[in-house]
Formats: structure tokens, sequence, C-alpha cells
């Protein structure tokens, strides 16, 4: 939110006209402060009553400034939903995932953080009781797309060793810091078994159909030996011409 010349005076220092900055990476910063009288006191100039949703002019020279504020309308939006949701005061508690992957027979543990607010955490990979952050890689905090951050870090480890490492995250969100230790996922050993399970199934699929095609074709077969039977009839049953 911008504050206008109505607010600040001619005395501000105007900013730099857009038409004359050089191509490249700039950097835009706004300072909004007051003077402290000897008491420690403050000369209010204008203020926002939250339950009114309507804005206070303390002299006649803010009260330009009020009604510009007001007839704009999306100031005291701004300021409203700012107070409400009490943004300074948001947390979001990371999610932490450690992995784990062997390289030329050395251990490299892996402790990912991700989604926490605000940027302030501590991420320490642990030996026992024991800080390792001198022989820890850390990712440095990095913003996602949402308005979190996420971080990583890691630590190479000899693999018979691995029960003894544990990350620990310290963020404002978590009332005590988190201990993670790596899982051993059996996702191979279940592949393993539904793949066994799979072939059996096939195996028992086809013998069954085996067994039936046997079945039907021994009665196939005494069906046709039947219907190839001759019975002679007795020959006192035979007719000789006349």
């Amino acid at each position: 939110m911008g504050l206008g010349w109505d607010l600040w005076g001619w005395d501000t220092i105007p900013c730099v006209s857009v038409g004359t900055i050089p191509p490249g990476l700039h950097t835009s910063q706004w300072l909004y402060g007051c003077d402290l009288l000897a008491d420690g006191s403050i000369h209010d100039f204008i203020s926002f009553e939250l339950a009114s949703e309507s804005f206070v002019a303390a002299d006649d020279a803010a009260e330009i400034t009020r009604r510009i504020w007001e007839e704009k309308g999306n100031v005291a939006e701004g300021l409203e939903n700012y107070l409400k949701h009490k943004e300074l005061e948001h947390k979001v508690v990371p999610d932490v995932h450690v992995s784990r992957k062997e390289e030329h027979g050395t251990l490299i543990l892996s402790c990912h953080v991700y989604g926490f607010y605000p940027n302030t955490t501590a991420v320490s990979w642990m030996k026992g009781s024991e800080i390792r952050d001198q022989k820890m890689e850390w990712g440095g905090i990095v913003p996602n797309s949402d308005g979190t951050f996420h971080t990583w870090a890691r630590i190479e480890a000899l693999p018979e060793e691995w029960e003894q490492y544990r990350c620990q995250v310290e963020h404002p969100g978590m009332l005590e810091p988190g201990i993670f230790t790596w899982e051993p996922t059996y996702g191979g050993n279940l592949d393993m078994v539904i793949t066994v399970s799979v072939i059996a199934a096939v195996l028992v699929l086809v013998l069954i159909g085996f067994g039936v095609w046997r079945l039907q074709s021994g009665n196939t077969r005494d069906g046709g030996q039947e219907g190839a039977q001759i019975h002679p009839a007795p020959f006192w049953e035979c007719h000789h011409p006349h």
C-alpha cells in the first residue's frame, strides 16, 4: 500500500522515473515510520478501526487522506484482511522426509524439509547425541510458489552406522525440535511377493485349464467309441426277401 503526497507532503524525496532506470535487476524499497516525542508518545495522523472498518483522521490534514482512502475502498479492505488473518503470526509446520543412497561404499543421508513458514528454521544432523554440523552439507532456504519454504541437509556416513544418525529440525511452528530418522522400506520385497503371487496364480489357472481340457478330451473319445460300436441284430430279426 503506497502512501501518496497527501500523507507525507512535498518534503518526501520523489522516486526515480521508471523511464530513466537502466535495464537489469532492481529493488524497490518502502520505508514507513513516525517521530517519537520526548516522552515516547507519538502524534497520530490517521488510524484504522477494525470494528467500524473505517479510518479516523487525527487532524484536518489527515482528513484529506481519509477521504481518498475511503473513496478507493480497497485500502480499508486490505487492512482488515491483514489484521484478521494475523499474517505476522502465521506459522506452517514443515513436512520432513529422510532418504538415503550409497555411492562407492559411502552412505549419503538426506533430510528434506518442505512447506514451512516463516522461513526461520534450523536443520542439523546428529550422530547419537552429537551434532555434526561441520560435516553436513546444507542447501539453504528456498521459497516455494505458495509462499512457504523448503530446504535440505545431507551428511556422509558409514553404511553400517546408519542407525546412529538422526535429523533434528527446529521451527517456530513446532512446540519442540523434531527428530527424524531414515526408516527402511520394504518396497522391493513387496514387489517380489506380488510378482511371485501373480506367477503362481497364472500357473494355477493353466493347471485348471489343462485339467478341464483333459476331462473334455476323455469324454469326447469315449463318446466316439460308443457311437462307432455295431450291435448286430439277432438273425431271427433279419428280414429276407421272398
